[in-house]
């Protein structure tokens, strides 16, 4: 209601024909932003251009909305303090709404030349204190939140996997919101996760999209038998380089922290039962999807860990989101030691 009254507010001055011309273009944009949840639901072709577009309207409408209302708040506020002032570039609703608009295709363009262009690789390195002497230079591929659904395909999964694989990493962990969709819609896209390449495995955990849509458990039969993903369900795997060695690093992986409010079956987080087993003389390293979750689990677990990661707020996604991401998961990276 919002973006109609304050858009629709522009055309006061113009002809009665140019309005109706604006409020049916305004109108095929709303329509066209809250469509995506359809995509979901119905099997729409890899690639396809009008998917990009509502997607692309939709990310414009979600700029537009958190621009207006803090522009809204910021108006009001100035109307309190100051309201015998009269100084167009403060008082000037639809200057502000132009500015509004400006911003949201302005931050709109950079996201979409962002997901455009080639995934990007960031490289860190830890420093673990304890780490056996055998696991130096020890490399993990982290992947997550590929979000595989309506608008990202098959070309984008293969693009990821290619870079992953160019690493040669030690082992590749998957962190959660792989899939966004059903199984039957979405598992041919999916297919190019099953050439991810390691020494040691592959090792994934659910994140919170990953119940939204169809049953967990054929997603995760699937993750397991189809892209050979070890997926750990408050579980752990123990990896070692040479046999009876002792020293080992074990990766152990939880439910996403979503699942504390689902009733579903086998399904809820439980940090203690992943890491129970993990020898404390050892590095241990536990992939959790969300970050405050992994803070949550640090504060009250007794058992050791070493290394968490994690992913879920796309570092930050919208790029006007950083301080709600920052404040709600506590991190904007998807790294804790």
């Amino acid at each position: 209601m919002l973006i109609w009254y304050r858009l629709n507010g522009l055309t006061i001055k113009w002809a009665t024909l140019y309005k109706e011309i604006f409020k049916i273009l305004l109108a095929i944009f709303l329509i066209s932003s809250f469509s995506i949840w359809l995509f979901y639901y119905i099997y729409v072709p890899d690639g396809s251009i009008i998917v990009e577009i509502c997607f692309l309207c939709f990310a414009i409408f979600m700029h537009l909305a958190i621009f207006l209302v803090l522009t809204t708040i910021v108006e009001k506020i100035i109307d309190f303090l100051l309201p015998n002032v009269d100084i167009y570039l403060l008082k000037s609703k639809k200057l502000h709404t132009i500015f509004c608009i400006l911003a949201a295709f302005l931050f709109t363009t950079v996201g979409f030349l962002a997901v455009a262009s080639p995934p990007t690789v960031k490289s860190i390195d830890l420093k673990i204190k304890n780490l056996p002497p055998s696991f130096e230079k020890f490399s993990i591929s982290l992947i997550t939140d590929i979000h595989i659904g309506p608008s990202v395909g098959q070309k984008r999964v293969k693009q990821i996997v290619d870079i992953s694989n160019s690493l040669q990493p030690d082992v590749v962990t998957v962190v959660g919101d792989t899939v966004d969709g059903f199984l039957p819609y979405l598992s041919e896209r999916a297919l190019p996760l099953a050439n991810l390449k390691s020494k040691y495995g592959t090792f994934a955990v659910t994140g919170n999209h990953e119940y939204y849509h169809s049953d967990i458990d054929k997603w995760i039969e699937f993750f397991q038998n189809q892209l050979n993903l070890t997926v750990l369900l408050n579980d752990h795997k123990i990896i070692s380089k040479y046999q009876k060695s002792n020293e080992t690093i074990c990766i152990a992986g939880v439910d996403d922290y979503f699942t504390k409010r689902l009733f579903i079956d086998g399904h809820k987080m439980d940090p203690d039962k992943a890491l129970s087993a993990c020898p404390q003389n050892g590095t241990t390293i536990l992939l959790v999807h969300q970050p405050h979750a992994a803070a949550k689990i640090l504060d009250e677990t007794k058992q050791k860990v070493d290394l968490v990661l994690s992913g879920h707020h796309h570092g930050g996604g919208l790029y006007i989101t950083y301080p709600f991401a920052y404040f709600f998961q506590g991190s904007i990276i998807g790294v804790l030691l």
